[in-house]
């Protein structure tokens, strides 16, 4: 018998799920275009922003039982002078489709160096939130050759050991009632700044997706010193100072074995994006690191 893939639990459930993602992502600007991707993991898709520039693409990963929705508050912000792809990662409740396994630290790179080569991108700044924040800091550690840099908001496990409330949490959300499955997300990832609606609907996508939706993906894996220690790639790593995932300040020590990093706890923010300061930040990191700026703090 081969290795598990992930699946939605019905046809109904994935007639609700795929509803909720799409009530999330009418707060997408437009215009908005849709692309395949096939890779050996199977079909991704991937939704592309902004005109051609001189800047390098930026290449955005959702975290897990999220969706590319959640970047609509994000995109318009980092398209400033270049393309923004954000990739319904493989193995997610979405319209990507997985046929095989992703069972390794080195298929998971393996995947999204073919998603990569599939759009065409030479380079590209790879920024990632939750479990996206961890398959970009893998991706920059096992295959650097695109990454012309990395970030990562508030990546589980990859610098710090995720905290055992938070897996009691998510546990008891996925057998509890839908009232508390809401609840337990929205207090995750609120208090974001997103409009209430926006949120709304993120949160309801996020619900649906943990009802209706069997992950069967390689956990998030921690980064070793030695990754860390010789990443090329120019690094800003964004940690919610109130994270109910990890301690903040423990992964912020061990995000600074990277070479040439920026590192910044967010006060009063937890594991959902900051939408002010992320779209001042991110930006701002990236014209740095073509600019030849970017440097150890």
């Amino acid at each position: 018998m081969g290795a598990p893939i992930s699946s939605f639990t019905s046809d109904d459930a994935r007639t609700r799920v795929l509803a909720a993602y799409d009530r999330a992502m009418t707060y997408w600007p437009a215009p908005r275009e849709e692309r395949d991707v096939e890779t050996a993991f199977g079909t991704t898709r991937v939704y592309a922003y902004g005109a051609d520039g001189d800047g390098v693409p930026v290449v955005l990963l959702h975290g897990q039982s999220a969706a590319p929705a959640e970047w609509a508050p994000h995109v318009a912000a980092l398209a400033e002078g270049r393309r923004v792809f954000a990739v319904d990662r493989v193995g997610e409740p979405g319209y990507s489709t997985q046929t095989a396994p992703l069972r390794t630290q080195d298929e998971t790179a393996a995947w999204l160096e073919e998603v990569l080569a599939g759009l065409g991108l030479e380079r590209a700044h790879l920024v990632g939130h939750s479990y996206g924040g961890w398959v970009a800091l893998n991706h920059a550690a096992r295959a650097p050759g695109r990454v012309a840099s990395v970030t990562a908001y508030d990546p589980p496990r990859a610098l710090a050991p995720i905290r055992p409330g938070f897996v009691l949490g998510a546990i008891a959300s996925l057998i509890g009632t839908d009232g508390f499955r809401y609840r337990w997300i929205n207090r995750l990832i609120g208090g974001t700044g997103l409009p209430a609606e926006e949120n709304d609907a993120q949160v309801r996508f996020t619900a649906e997706a943990l009802r209706g939706f069997r992950v069967r993906l390689l956990p998030p894996r921690e980064m070793a010193d030695e990754e860390l220690a010789t990443m090329e790639a120019p690094a800003l790593v964004l940690l919610g100072g109130e994270s109910r995932v990890h301690d903040a300040h423990r992964a912020a020590e061990r995000a600074r074995l990277i070479p040439d990093v920026r590192v910044q706890i967010v006060p009063g923010a937890g594991h959902g994006i900051p939408v002010e300061l992320f779209n001042r930040r991110v930006p701002e990191f990236v014209r740095e690191v073509e600019d030849g700026r970017a440097a150890r703090s």
